[in-house]
């Protein structure tokens, strides 16, 4: 018989929780019988100590100490060296992993085998990668990672039985801070958007409290005792305390001794909030933009969550009071949340018959998001920089994919290979975002003439977070071989304009919908549809794709840009109404407007249902775009003028007049004509 467990592994503090006979989550005691074990080591022993004698050797100043390591979590630069070996945050904590096994199964009396481990929902993906190889190098098999406010959602939700709530889940741990909404029913819980700052937590307010006190002995005594290593870590310790006192306290007296000098200052709680004021600001802004996303307000939430241990501190919960009109609910131990939420995800991964799942409602599912946007460095239309190409947006639900064509000129001499940099993060700068790594797929046939090889990349996030990359060759369907190669120390090139020997042209091109009355319905749901598959099958390192919207006037709803996830934004938002009601105008005139100042090729692909206006009028307008060498691209269905369709399309492979059961696929073959270089301008006078 063995155990599955839920592990909360935190930064400050990790605990451990299980199912227990009666279908309830219930926390692990160490071995030193308290049910949190604090993540530090002390590596004055052989083997290392961990926990609260680790954390005991801290408070009287030891320098040999591991601690707040989580931070780092995944950063290839990060390493302590103790006694002359070296320590990554993956060797610590796979350290503090391994204690919690032990002590877990001396408690239970069965081997540990399985965990469910939650980390902080901002943690991008080296961090999760990370995590889950130390629960690997601990001896457990970790079938899953969860966000830790998911997590305390989950134990939060799973006691409610009443009616649907929409949540605000506000996690303040020691070294970290995460928001989440979450929308909680019978049946599901659902997160609707998230953020956070993995280096944002209770240590930022011990650090302030930290330096007010040196300040205050330097400015008596005219020394630092910030500048000596075995002060500065004894003075943390101190804080830390103080911290806590000033919870309770409305002022705490503290003594500090550095140099054979001794100084004794009051910090009021007062102070202490106006010290610390700041970092308040920054989890409102992190909060607020988190509804502004998931485009909620305040006052659509039920309930706000409190989280970690940081959020003890009374500031915490006036400042969160005050920001969202209610008091933050009570109902669960902000210290043992997260774990109890891992064991109930961990015991509906793993059912096991001595565990009565129904008694967790086994039936409720739970729908987590995408963390960050996932991307690749590509090229801008211009050229003359390079941009963050985002393919997967943020708060997308996971599991999530995205499949996206690449064009590659090929040689007939030598090795094809592609070479992607694939990047997590919302900027359009790529140096303002985490690189992935360098993935390479080789054993590319080449491809004869002209035309480019064409690759179907695939991009995937699974169900924890962490990122899958594979790819085909469309012409055969043959599987590439992939390495990922670590990012180059040296990324100045990003910098820099990207080489002008270029194989393949770059493409503008805009989707102009008529949004007239009688696209209303099922026909706009279709076009959107129909807009998505185009999407997917464009190469958006190589193509700007851009939308417009007409019917008695005519705007641009998205520019021509390289971003998917702003283009499926503006795709959703498609609107009846938007532009008017009837079919006034047509997109010529604008389309010319936007496209003539593009280099190389450029398309406007129109939509319609219907006979315009003007049609005489937009013919004319359709041939000042043909003489400025845009290519048009008609598709028509219903009361569509196939005639007219064909006047103003320029192109080799025409207009559509289709049925609207295939609109999809007829822009779904437009894009791989797009991106296989398979059209060509026949322009007539």
């Amino acid at each position: 018989m063995t155990a599955v467990i839920g592990i909360d592994l935190g930064t400050t503090f990790s605990a451990a929780a299980r199912i227990g006979a009666d279908g309830r989550p219930v926390i692990i005691p160490n071995a030193e019988g308290e049910k949190i074990t604090p993540s530090v080591i002390w590596f004055g022993t052989d083997p290392p100590t961990i926990g609260r004698p680790a954390k005991d050797e801290q408070r009287t100043g030891a320098t040999d100490i591991a601690a707040f390591f989580k931070r780092s979590m995944g950063d290839p630069n990060y390493q302590l060296t103790f006694h002359d070996r070296d320590y990554t945050p993956t060797d610590l904590s796979t350290l503090v992993l391994q204690k919690i096994k032990a002590d877990c199964e001396d408690a239970l009396q069965v081997p540990v085998t399985h965990a469910v481990i939650t980390v902080p929902a901002y943690f991008n993906n080296q961090q999760r990668e990370a995590t889950i190889e130390a629960g690997r190098r601990a001896g457990l098999h970790v079938p899953r990672i969860i966000n830790e406010p998911t997590a305390a959602a989950f134990a939060y939700g799973i006691q409610q039985s009443g009616p649907p709530e929409t949540c605000l889940v506000y996690d303040l741990g020691g070294g970290t801070f995460d928001i989440s909404i979450v929308h909680i029913t019978p049946d599901a819980i659902e997160i609707l958007g998230t953020d956070g700052d993995h280096e944002l937590g209770g240590k930022d307010w011990d650090d302030r409290i930290a330096r007010y006190l040196a300040n205050s002995f330097r400015d008596e005594f005219g020394y630092d005792p910030l500048d000596a290593a075995v002060s500065y870590q004894d003075l943390l310790v101190q804080c830390e305390t103080v911290k806590q006192q000033l919870s309770t306290r409305n002022a705490v007296k503290v003594p500090l001794t550095f140099d054979g000098r001794s100084g004794h200052y009051e910090l009021t709680r007062v102070k202490f909030e106006e010290l610390t004021s700041d970092l308040m600001e920054r989890t409102q802004w992190l909060t607020e933009q988190t509804l502004k996303n998931a485009r909620l307000t305040w006052s659509d939430l039920t309930c706000v969550l409190l989280v970690g241990g940081s959020t003890r501190m009374p500031m915490v919960r006036s400042y969160v009071e005050q920001m969202s009109g209610k008091p933050p609910r009570v109902g669960v131990n902000v210290d043992e949340a997260v774990a109890l939420g891992a064991a109930i995800q961990a015991a509906l991964d793993m059912p096991s018959q001595s565990t009565p799942v129904w008694a967790l409602g086994g039936t409720r599912r739970v729908q987590d998001v995408t963390s960050h946007s996932l991307g690749i460095i590509a090229e801008s239309p211009d050229r003359s920089r390079y941009i963050n190409s985002k393919i997967i947006a943020k708060n997308q639900p996971i599991p999530s994919s995205m499949r996206r064509p690449y064009q590659l000129r090929t040689r007939a001499r030598g090795e094809n290979v592609l070479e992607v940099y694939v990047t997590q993060g919302e900027s359009d700068d790529p140096t303002q975002c985490s690189l992935l790594g360098k993935y390479r797929f080789s054993n590319i046939t080449h491809v004869t003439g002209r035309e480019a090889a064409v690759l179907e990349i695939n991009y995937d996030y699974d169900q924890n977070g962490v990122v899958a990359v594979s790819a085909i060759e469309r012409a055969t369907e043959k599987c590439l071989p992939m390495t990922v190669e670590p990012i180059p120390g040296d990324l100045s090139w990003l910098r820099s304009p990207p080489p002008q020997e270029v194989a393949t042209a770059h493409v503008t091109a805009y989707l102009a919908f008529d949004l007239s009355g009688s696209m209303s319905g099922h026909p706009l749901s279709e076009a959107q549809k129909a807009a998505q598959r185009f999407l997917s099958g464009i190469d958006l390192s190589h193509n700007s794709i851009g939308l417009m919207s007409f019917a008695d006037t005519c705007m641009t709803n998205v520019e021509a840009c390289q971003d998917a996830s702003r283009l499926e934004r503006g795709i959703a938002g498609l609107a009846i109404g938007s532009v008017g009601g009837s079919n006034d105008t047509d997109p010529f005139r604008h389309a010319l407007g936007l496209l003539k100042p593009v280099e190389d090729l450029r398309y406007l692909i129109v939509l319609t249902d219907g006979v315009w206006s003007d049609q005489e009028r937009a013919a004319r307008e359709a041939k000042a775009c043909h003489q400025a060498g845009i290519e048009i691209i008609a598709v028509g269905f219903g009361g569509a003028d196939q005639r007219f369709l064909e006047e103003i399309s320029t192109t080799s492979i025409g207009s559509f007049f289709t049925d609207l059961s295939k609109l999809v696929e007829t822009f779904s073959t437009i894009a791989q004509a797009m991106t296989e270089g398979t059209i060509t301008g026949q322009r007539g006078s």
